[in-house]
């Protein structure tokens, strides 16, 4: 039976191209991995899927049969997925011990908050499932982003109840500096609290501080792994952290 990543993240995290360079990363180790879609809606990616949910469900010919405009379809389009469960899972069966990374929907609030996302997770017929949640250096620079993508962290974990393995991606678009403070933040509440009071008010930065210590306990960003999915860089950090969780601690090879 197969083992498996998810990949989220919010629209433009670049959870497509994570899944195609996590792909190309095992494949060029010659290790047996497969990239199935469960995104109705995108145009194009970059990897040739063995599963592709747009052989079924696709968004744009869910918006003109129903009527509806791009969130309508996505959240009928989503619906619609928990008919092709049988298709997804024949497919998982059939790879035997094959890793799977599964790339999911772009707009990750429907993914998550609509019933029809956790009966497909929980569906899945694999033996272990972990979640990669992609975070955007560039959207958190900004502190009050950096705590909303804590929150959404934290929700993601609450509602799936899956391993969680959080990513800040983009790092080639940020500075060492920029870095190294989102990087600070997120591990250390008391620093959060110190940086928020400087440029919030002491409700808003209560707030943050209290958020960041509750996600932590909870085991939100406790390790976050900086990465550029477009350069590969770090990819040797996020590999041996997926390798810990996946198959205790051994590279990962068919059997």
């Amino acid at each position: 039976m197969s083992k498996a990543i998810l990949i989220v993240g919010v629209a433009g995290s670049g959870k497509t191209w994570t899944a195609y360079t996590l792909y190309e990363w095992f494949a060029s180790e010659k290790q047996d991995v497969v990239v199935l879609n469960l995104d109705p809606g995108v145009d194009n990616v970059p990897y040739t899927p063995v599963f592709d949910i747009r052989d079924y469900v696709d968004l744009w010919r869910v918006m003109n049969e129903y009527r509806l405009g791009p969130n309508g379809g996505l959240i009928v389009s989503m619906d619609l997925m928990l008919n092709h469960l049988e298709k997804i899972n024949s497919v998982l069966r059939s790879i035997g011990n094959s890793l799977a990374i599964i790339d999911t929907p772009g707009q990750l609030e429907v993914f998550l908050y609509r019933p029809s996302g956790k009966l497909i997770i929980d569906s899945l017929d694999v033996e272990e499932l972990v979640i990669i949640y992609i975070v955007d250096a560039v959207f958190v620079k900004d502190i009050r982003n950096l705590v909303a993508s804590m929150m959404l962290g934290g929700t993601l974990k609450l509602k799936f109840q899956k391993p969680l393995i959080t990513i800040l991606n983009k790092i080639d678009l940020i500075d060492k500096e920029e870095l190294n403070t989102i990087l600070k933040l997120s591990k250390k509440p008391i620093l959060l609290k110190k940086y928020a009071d400087k440029y919030l008010d002491t409700f808003e930065s209560d707030f943050i501080y209290h958020i960041s210590r509750l996600m932590r306990r909870y085991g939100v960003f406790t390790e976050m792994v900086p990465v550029s999915s477009l350069y590969m860089t770090n990819y040797e950090s996020l590999i041996g952290l997926l390798t810990r969780i996946l198959f205790g601690g051994e590279e990962y090879y068919s059997i």
